[in-house]
């Protein structure tokens, strides 16, 4: 009996973790391949739970990496929250410090460190150590840069097709990403998205569109039941539900122009408060983001507070029209086949164009939202269905082993 082939994924945890793991699951479920995870930071977790075959940076410290290790315990000491596994970190943190010093000298390194931080880590030499273990017959990361970016160049380096999964839009990676020679197959969001780096000299022929993993469970059949069950109970049945997902607006982002404005969440959703109070055919879900304070009770029968206690998707799906700034909640929505209406002024809206991109139907301004909410606008695209994004991507990676095997 032939051996499976290993396909090596790599991604840091969050959202990039939550969209590629599925991918692996599904590709380990078919018997496609042997998946072996490289998790990075807080991506091991999730991967130790699912049972994937897993490496870290700790994994590949060696007896002689003493610069390294050294390196690596002087920066773990001086992170200002614990890392979870300190091992891991100072494995990280030291090799990645290592392999900077080798490819700039002592002196540059330092300095390229003091002014970007981690964002000047490149560790090829830790990844080229990944690759002699595991021997990858193919390689599958997402756009975050670092030890995902230095996979995806070993591999082209050394033979290895390639796969890149984008989690959101790719505008900050935009440069790298749109180069042919960057991953065999990029996988992304949308049709409109596909068409921004085809436009940007990325053959049509590499961009692909599946969606995002992490995303596939917006329409479980069991989210769309509790929505609707949640819309019934609160007695909204026939009227038009609004669902604004706020996010915190910073005062200042590195390499971001401008200045952000902390009380933008707050107007605007005391503009759709006082819209929904004005109109009786409105209903209003407010759904404040994690790191902001909690909402007291309106006190309004058609005004609620989704808390943390009642599901995201299933807050969705007891909507018809899904207000945000620049959250991923616009995405999901969109998923779920809702209309996205996006609420502009935050110092983060080039980075997340939702209209250009086909999230949003439509934007408003802060000033707007009255005359806006005098429209019904209508979802364009039909819900997908779940688990469609993890089979789209386990379709392409096939599809590249495929047309390795023919070469």
């Amino acid at each position: 009996m032939t051996a499976l082939p290993t396909w090596l994924f790599v991604s840091y945890g969050g959202g990039h973790v939550n969209a590629l793991l599925p991918v692996a699951q599904r590709v380990r479920a078919l018997g496609l391949a042997r998946p072996v995870y490289l998790a990075l930071t807080t991506a091991a977790p999730a991967v130790r739970q699912a049972g994937i075959d897993m490496l870290g940076f700790r994994d590949l410290l060696q007896p002689g990496d003493v610069r390294a290790r050294g390196h690596g315990e002087r920066m773990a000491a001086q992170l200002q929250v614990p890392a979870a596994d300190h091992e891991e970190s100072v494995a990280y943190l030291g090799l990645s410090y290592a392999d900077l010093e080798d490819r700039l000298g002592a002196e540059p390194a330092a300095r390229a460190y003091a002014q970007y931080g981690r964002q000047a880590f490149l560790p090829l030499s830790a990844i080229e150590r990944v690759f002699d273990r595991v021997q990858p017959a193919l390689v599958v990361a997402t756009n975050s840069p670092r030890a995902e970016e230095a996979a995806i160049l070993t591999a082209r380096r050394r033979g290895v097709p390639s796969a890149c999964l984008l989690d959101l839009f790719g505008q900050h990676e935009r440069e790298r990403l749109a180069r042919p020679d960057f991953a065999d197959a990029l996988c992304v969001l949308n049709e409109p998205i596909r068409q921004t780096f085809i436009a940007a000299g990325r053959p049509a022929a590499q961009v692909h569109v599946t969606g995002n993993p992490a995303f596939d469970t917006v329409n479980d059949p069991a989210m769309r039941e509790q929505g609707r069950a949640l819309r019934h109970e609160a007695g909204w049945d026939r009227l038009h539900v609004l669902l604004y997902a706020s996010s915190p607006e910073p005062v200042h982002i590195p390499d971001i122009a401008g200045t952000g404005d902390p009380e933008l969440p707050r107007r605007l959703e005391r503009a759709l408060i006082d819209a929904v109070e004005r109109d009786p055919g409105l209903a209003l879900w407010v759904r404040r983001h994690p790191s902001e304070p909690v909402m007291d009770d309106p006190g309004h029968a058609r005004i609620r507070v989704s808390t943390r206690a009642m599901p995201l998707h299933a807050c969705l799906h007891a909507s018809d029209e899904v207000f945000v700034t620049v959250s991923t909640v616009g995405v999901e929505a969109s998923l779920a086949g809702k209309p996205v209406t996006q609420l502009r002024g935050s110092i983060l809206d080039h980075l997340s164009p939702y209209a250009a991109m086909g999230i949003a139907q439509r934007e408003s301004g802060e000033r707007d939202i009255a005359q806006a909410l005098k429209t019904r606008p209508v979802a364009v695209a039909a819900p997908q269905a779940p688990g469609a994004a993890t089979q789209r991507v386990t379709d392409v990676l096939r599809q590249l082993q495929e047309a390795t095997r023919g070469h």
